[in-house]
């Protein structure tokens, strides 16, 4: 069975084939570091670097692109926010995002831009739109004249027609030809300290910019030529930043930005949408307090990367209790095979494996990543004589091996123990509540909070705890 992945572009299944000899290019949308990371993101950048892992299975030689955009006007505001500078505030989370990727065993990409770095490349681009009348300066601003891609609106799926229909949704801009056309760049001549000099006076780059540049200088750098064999990110960006990419680089370089586009569906919470708003907003730091690393990759991976995944602290429970009977079931051969890197590989004997359960494994994920079959798979497949095999591929889909080595066998049931004590007391807690009795209640949470439990009330669902 050929390698076939779902190509958004196109809207249907294709066989894949590199660009580039064996050399496989991604490029994934990586994050605006600005705060700390969320569940939303450990779905996003547990999918790629599954994508990663398998095509370097595959024996291709992949280079993974995950970008970090480090100037943007939501970390100017937070920075504001918090009395330090735009750099200080991106340098910090970006290392809270490293520590996240590394908890929650994400291989490192090949390679990691940041937008600050590529500035001059930028101006370069900006100038060659100009040049070539594709884009527009406006009183300090530059403006990409969407009119002028003849494909604008292939990844939505709409004509530009149909998008201006929805035009109103966007904020009046007098400096803008159309108001469908977006920003290059942005004049902040108040903002220095917050922004660059450029050829069209002080400012900041625009978004889709950033992420076109970094792009076409790793692909020149790398000899790769103007196309990337995949670019991927969340549902969530297909309109209008993947949109805006394609339109100003393939109108600069006259060839296709991407031969795929995948992307991942989108965290619900409890069947909403995660929002800050309503708070159900977890991050992946909440997440490590009550669960190992592997839960959430298996939870993950357990639904389709392009379909939406709803989360619920009952669900990873779930996941965690049927993952536990599988890597109980590989435990013991894990010592026998315990080589470590310094990037968490294990090694295991070729000889040892099962062939004929890794091409029933590689049939599945060459059906465009079908990580949940796969793993069911896995499971129909525990019986003497697989251990090896299964733990094997258990590590192509990115779960740490070293994490079930080391881990107590007893930890599942601890946690489900203090889990149900837990709950008896939130329960007595609301009762209290509910009869009025409040310095019982209070007292329950202060007791709580000072063995190291936080509590989490919501309005409209049950309370929620967590180890500080």
């Amino acid at each position: 069975m050929a390698l076939r992945f779902y190509n958004n572009l196109t809207r249907q299944l294709e066989d894949f084939k590199p660009l580039n000899g064996n050399t496989v290019s991604i490029y994934s949308c990586g994050p605006t570091v600005y705060d700390v990371s969320h569940i939303g993101h450990a779905r996003s950048c547990i999918t790629w670097d599954l994508l990663s892992r398998y095509m370097s299975f595959k024996g291709f030689d992949v280079k993974w692109i995950r970008n970090i955009t480090n100037v943007d006007d939501k970390i100017v505001k937070r920075s504001k926010e918090i009395g330090c500078s735009s750099d200080q505030l991106s340098r910090a989370f970006t290392y809270e995002f490293w520590n996240d990727m590394n908890a929650l065993n994400i291989s490192w990409p090949a390679f990691e831009p940041r937008a600050t770095d590529y500035m001059q490349q930028m101006f370069d681009f900006i100038q060659n739109l100009i040049d070539q009348g594709f884009a527009y300066e406006a009183n300090g601003d530059v403006y990409f004249r969407v009119t002028k891609h003849k494909d604008y609106g292939q990844l939505k799926g709409l004509s530009i027609d149909k998008l201006k229909e929805g035009v109103a949704r966007v904020d009046e801009n007098d400096k803008k030809e159309d108001q469908l056309d977006f920003a290059l760049w942005k004049a902040f001549p108040t903002e220095p300290e917050t922004s660059f000099e450029s050829p069209w006076g002080i400012g900041r780059p625009g978004w889709h910019l950033e992420c076109s540049t970094m792009i076409a200088s790793l692909l020149k750098e790398l000899n790769l030529g103007d196309t990337l064999d995949i670019h991927s990110g969340g549902d969530d960006l297909i309109f209008p930043h993947h949109e805006n990419e394609c339109a100003q680089s393939e109108c600069l370089t006259g060839k296709p930005l991407a031969r795929f586009w995948m992307h991942n569906g989108m965290v619900m919470i409890n069947g909403a949408k995660m929002s800050k708003s309503e708070n159900n907003f977890f991050t992946i730091k909440d997440l490590l307090q009550q669960f190992k690393s592997n839960t959430i990759r298996y939870f993950s991976l357990s639904t389709h990367y392009k379909k939406q995944i709803n989360y619920s602290i009952e669900a990873l429970e779930a996941a965690q209790t049927g993952l536990d009977s599988l890597l109980k079931f590989i435990k013991p051969v894990l010592a026998e095979n315990n080589t470590k890197s310094q990037f968490k590989v294990m090694d295991f004997d070729q000889a040892e494996l099962n062939k004929g359960l890794i091409d029933e494994f590689s049939a599945l994920m060459d059906n465009d990543l079908n990580s949940p079959q796969a793993l069911a798979l896995l499971f129909e497949n525990k019986k003497a004589g697989n251990e090896v095999t299964i733990a094997y591929l258990l590590q192509v889909l990115g779960f740490d091996l070293f994490e079930v080595l080391n881990s107590k066998q007893d930890d599942s049931k601890l946690s489900q123990a203090l889990d149900s004590s837990v709950r008896l007391l939130l329960t007595m807690r609301k009762q209290a509540r509910v009869d009025k009795n409040y310095s019982l209640g209070d007292q329950i949470r202060d007791d709580l909070n000072s063995v190291g439990i936080e509590i989490k009330d919501h309005r409209d669902k049950e309370s929620e705890w967590f180890l500080k």
